[in-house]
């Protein structure tokens, strides 16, 4: 057997020979600039976190003639081993990563250490576009019906359309791989099975992911890196707090403190952006002073703009992970990941197993969804600690915890449009101390209904003859907490104890920002992602969306940074002249 040693060891030995074939490609950039104090107090445009959003607000402002932008990021540039796609749970729990922990949860995560789950979230250039799954999508016209005026379906497609020419996009696993049949199959047999009106009908479809030639591409990559000439970009400089006027009712600059300790007050001439998340830009709000008064009084910070709903309205979703065995040998193991055969296809062509991210597809039926992961092994010593399982609820729920050679998959199934609101809080007033996360998993009933009718969508397609030609079945975990009902995902006592004994974070958080229309006191920035009440702030991240994606948020939240930056150089909308030649939006985003 494999120890998780020697598979590290011939992983890295692995991506080593990658970056000796395709170096332009995995070309490292360092900034020369990034001295621990800027040259001027001075900027028109400062960036607030180099994320997802924040390298395209940054690279779109660079390239405006006789503008100065200034990027700020609290952690440093990603290593070597970020741009390999299977590697992203090698990166959680570094430098590279918040390493954010929620609050012990009441109605979930009962399998977890003292109930708490582990949030990751990047801390880099390139945020966490640079240690998640690479997953993409736009989910459906739908989400977005309720969304103030400028950001509907219809206004966004453009952008939606100039991101898919401009960033690389990659079914994963190639498409001749049979599990890949299989379950597009079942998804047709279930489809017609299902008698369902058009409106409530299945969709299943391959999952689409941000790769090229095995290697991760995100918003660094594709906007930020060609421009990085053109703006100045400050790394391992934490954003302490915003400075505001005398009055409270205008932002002047913000506060940092470099790596060695020393701090500087740095200003922006036209606007500060804030691009620092759903869970660190509220943060930054409250440290600053604009929060809920209550909040603030609390954690003795001078209230200078009481906005009740910063940090309020957080939404995630939450995966529960159904393991299912198979008989016929067409799951990624970790044991073919070693082969030699997968070695070399990876460092001579950029193809195999290991240039995916092993998400083969995706399917739901109205609210609720699945999700194929094609991993049949599991390795406890690294993913059990991760997800901060306990020993026993994780060797429950992954039967092949220690046999790198077991074949399965693992679906996993959530609701997509839940309805539970939790909220990103202060612990104190350090800005050094991480913020309190509590998601309020499963907190409203009806989100347990619709993960139920995720795990039955689950269960439909295993039971389709397309899978049981490969010998599916389903592993039926043996968890202590839930020995009281039958051993079965079709009783509904059962389920319902399995999600909230092993429902995982789906590591989509947003809303603690929201937007809305000026009267909606819900909402903390208005349809021009301004600060309602402080002039020259806006918000761009995922902590603005107001309501959930039905599917996983990061190309969303880059399409709409797209747009943010036209909004704020007074652009009404994109130039049709500006796109490229490919005018087709994925397939997920007709649905």
């Amino acid at each position: 057997m494999w120890s998780h040693k020697v598979f590290f060891f011939s992983f890295l030995i692995l991506v080593l020979g990658c970056l000796l074939y395709q170096y332009n490609d995995f070309e490292l950039w360092t900034n020369e600039d990034s001295e621990t104090c800027p040259e001027t107090q001075h900027y028109d445009y400062i960036v607030v976190g180099a994320g997802s959003a924040g390298c395209i607000v940054a690279s779109r402002l660079s390239q405006e003639t006789n503008l100065t932008v200034l990027l700020i990021e609290a952690g440093e540039e990603f290593n070597w081993l970020s741009s390999v796609p299977l590697a992203a749970p090698l990166m959680q729990g570094t430098k590279l990563d918040w390493s954010y922990s929620t609050e012990s949860q009441k109605f979930s995560s009962w399998g977890l250490k003292d109930n708490k789950q582990i949030w990751p979230r990047g801390k880099g250039v390139g945020g966490s576009g640079m240690l998640n799954y690479l997953v993409h999508s736009f989910g459906r016209p739908n989400d977005y019906a309720n969304w103030p005026t400028g950001w509907n379906h219809k206004d966004l497609s453009p952008y939606f359309r100039r991101f898919e020419s401009k960033i690389s996009l990659s079914e994963g696993i190639p498409s001749e791989d049979e599990l890949a049949k299989v379950f597009l199959a079942a998804g047709d047999e279930v489809s017609r099975n299902s008698g369902r009106a058009d409106e409530s009908r299945h969709h299943f479809r391959r999952a689409s992911s941000t790769l090229l030639k095995g290697a991760r591409r995100s918003s660094y990559h594709t906007y930020l890196r060609p421009v990085l000439s053109s703006l100045r970009l400050l790394t391992n400089t934490l954003v302490t707090q915003l400075i505001l006027r005398e009055d409270g009712n205008a932002v002047e600059g913000v506060a940092v403190r470099f790596e060695n300790g020393t701090v500087a007050r740095i200003e922006a001439r036209k606007e500060i952006i804030l691009c620092a998340g759903a869970v660190n830009t509220p943060h930054i709000l409250m440290l600053s002073g604009i929060g809920p008064a209550e909040e603030l009084e609390e954690h003795h910070i001078v209230l200078r703009k009481n906005i009740t709903a910063v940090g309020k309205n957080l939404f995630d979703h939450l995966n529960v992970p159904i393991y299912v065995n198979l008989e016929k040998p067409v799951s990624l193991t970790l044991r073919k990941m070693q082969s030699v055969v997968q070695v070399l296809k990876y460092i001579v062509f950029g193809t195999g197993v290991l240039a995916s991210n092993a998400i083969i597809g995706v399917g739901r039926v109205n609210d609720s969804g699945i999700l194929l992961f094609g991993m049949g092994s599991a390795d406890e010593k690294m993913l059990k600690d991760l997800a901060n399982f306990q020993t026993k609820t994780f060797r429950a729920l992954f039967p092949s915890y220690n046999n790198t050679g077991h074949e399965g998959f693992i679906y996993l199934a959530s609701c997509l449009k839940t309805k539970s609101r939790g909220f990103v809080g202060l612990h104190s007033d350090d800005p050094l101390d991480a913020p309190k996360i509590d998601p309020a998993y499963l907190q409203d009933p009806d989100d347990v209904a619709c993960t139920r009718t995720a795990i039955d969508l689950a269960l439909d397609t295993l039971e389709s003859s397309s899978f049981r030609k490969i010998g599916a079945s389903v592993h039926l975990p043996d968890l202590e907490q839930c020995r009281h009902a039958m051993k079965s995902y079709r009783d509904p006592e059962y389920a319902k104890c399995v999600m909230k004994v092993g429902g995982i974070a789906g590591h989509h958080p947003g809303g603690t920002c929201r937007m809305g229309i000026s009267d909606d006191e819900n909402a903390v920035v208005d349809e021009h992602l301004r600060l309602k009440g402080v002039e020259g702030l806006r918000i761009v991240d995922a902590s603005v969306l107001p309501s959930q994606i039905s599917g996983m948020p990061n190309s969303v939240i880059v399409a709409m940074a797209d747009r943010a930056v036209d909004l704020l150089l007074g652009y009404d909308s994109i130039k049709q002249s500006d796109l490229s030649v490919n005018e087709e939006i994925s397939d997920e985003c007709k649905n």
